[in-house]
């Protein structure tokens, strides 16, 4: 059995990986405007890392092109 909270910095990274994730995927689905504030809950340590994986996750989600038009 592990120590309470041994795990804390992985799940931390996990969570803020996943507040990137969802706000672009909210940004694809235009249900909010691009923005790059960071929120409120993502610790200081974290901000830089919620950034670039915004950033990741917004290329993902980017909308397909029609390439006959």
């Amino acid at each position: 059995m592990g120590k309470i909270g041994e795990n804390a910095s992985a799940l931390i990274d996990k969570t803020v990986d996943f507040m990137a994730s969802s706000q672009a995927f909210r940004e694809y689905l235009n249900k909010t405007p691009p923005r790059n504030v960071v929120p409120a809950e993502v610790p200081q340590e974290n901000v830089q890392m919620y950034l670039q994986r915004l950033e990741y996750y917004r290329q993902i989600y980017k909308p397909k092109r029609e390439e006959n038009q």
